[in-house]
């Protein structure tokens, strides 16, 4: 067992409403949320989550300060700090070709991208964007990408930015929901968050968040280390008040 209780006094003295009554519930992953991303109080979006992690972390086994440290740490990336559950692909050229390095040409990187004055690319070109580095090769290999327009169709979603046909089929078989007819589903708060604890109990996370290894944590939820900083950041926020 861990003491709870201290968690949420951690967070209370830095500002968070919340009660430290060792009952570390959906209030108090909120509340872990707002502190992690560096916002003064839960969005109702944050609310939603916390109320999903509190009903899908045990099936999970994500029952320690280490490993719920970790997992926030990659969900605050993966989610633009609790922001959103569907992916950004607001991306100027620079960024599509850091990110995405060896699967957009330049010349495709300054078509697509964000232009300047430009607030996001056109939905169009987003989902150009989504279709050319998630297709190809790489898309089916790695993927399962195998129609047109999947690249889009799949692009991430949910707390751990599910990404692919194959990911959504192994979601739909381990749920019985058909996410891949209707992608939308991990846009919401519940599913999304089951959807990232069935991801993390089956490829292990746990027991790399035990030997609190961030980098290689990083390439199983990521496929690379896109964000490791940033990572890095949010669980050192995460490891002050929980552990």
């Amino acid at each position: 067992m861990w003491d709870s209780a201290a968690a949420q006094q951690k967070l209370k003295d830095r500002g968070q409403d919340i009660k430290a009554d060792g009952d570390f519930g959906p209030k108090s992953y909120a509340a872990l949320m707002a502190w992690v991303a560096d916002k003064p109080a839960p969005t109702p979006l944050m609310l939603q989550l916390g109320t999903a992690c509190a009903r899908h972390f045990p099936e999970a086994e994500i029952n320690s300060p280490l490993r719920i440290a970790h997992n926030f740490a990659q969900a605050c990336v993966e989610t633009a700090k609790f922001k959103s559950l569907t992916e950004n692909l607001n991306y100027n050229p620079a960024g599509l070709l850091k990110t995405f390095r060896g699967r957009i040409s330049t010349a495709d990187a300054q078509k697509l991208g964000r232009q300047p004055g430009e607030a996001a690319p056109s939905p169009d070109r987003q989902a150009a964007i989504a279709n050319l580095v998630y297709g190809g090769a790489f898309g089916r290999r790695q993927l399962g990408n195998t129609e047109p327009g999947d690249g889009f169709r799949f692009r991430g979603r949910g707390w751990k930015q599910t990404t692919g046909r194959f990911n959504y089929g192994e979601v739909r078989r381990l749920t019985g929901l058909d996410v891949v007819s209707n992608p939308d589903q991990l846009t919401q708060p519940d599913m999304g968050v089951r959807a990232g604890c069935l991801f993390w109990a089956a490829k292990g996370c746990n027991a790399l968040a035990d030997e609190d290894d961030v980098e290689k944590l990083t390439v199983r939820v990521n496929g690379g280390t896109n964000g490791l900083d940033e990572r890095r950041a949010a669980l050192a926020r995460a490891r002050l008040v929980l552990l």
